[in-house]
């Protein structure tokens, strides 16, 4: 198993994941559109391949097909009347495709994400998991809730 950034030969790879991760979300919330226009991703992408991106993509690779990949953003607080000057991250994207999950792959990819994220000065990371996912990971991985946010559709 090799984890390591995202080169754009692996967009191919990634997409499908990605697209699967999205159809989750479409048919669990109201807000978000049913039909994803391609356009989404390229612009995504796009932005990652950037030299000053702040964007990170991860991918774990085993025998040559990528297998899983993660997704962040870091943003800066400065000048913050409330927050101290620092470097945080969110954790947008996690996908473990369906044949390799419940391996460790995902906390692979996560501790890697971390490390590539502190040394690029971040303090603090989160994970934001819609209340439909199922899955465990951020507990697993020691991530703690720090807030909950509760919505209504009117």
């Amino acid at each position: 198993m090799i984890i390591r950034p995202a080169r754009p030969e692996d967009v191919q790879s990634i997409l499908p994941m990605f697209k699967e991760l999205d159809a989750k979300h479409y048919e669990n919330c109201a807000d978000v559109k049913n039909e994803i226009s391609d356009k989404r991703y390229l612009v995504l992408f796009d932005n990652f391949f950037r030299q000053d991106s702040n964007l990170i993509i991860n991918v774990a690779e085993e025998d040559d097909k990528i297998v899983a990949f993660a997704l962040s953003k870091m943003t800066v607080i400065k000048d913050n009347l409330l927050f101290e000057d620092s470097v945080i991250a969110e954790i947008l994207y996690l996908a473990v495709d369906k044949n390799c999950k419940r391996r460790g792959i995902g906390a692979l990819i996560m501790s890697d994400m971390e490390d590539r994220l502190k040394n690029r000065g971040v303090v603090r990371c989160e994970a934001r998991v819609f209340s439909f996912n199922d899955e465990t990971m951020p507990q697993k991985i020691n991530y703690k809730p720090r807030y909950t946010v509760f919505e209504k559709y009117l």
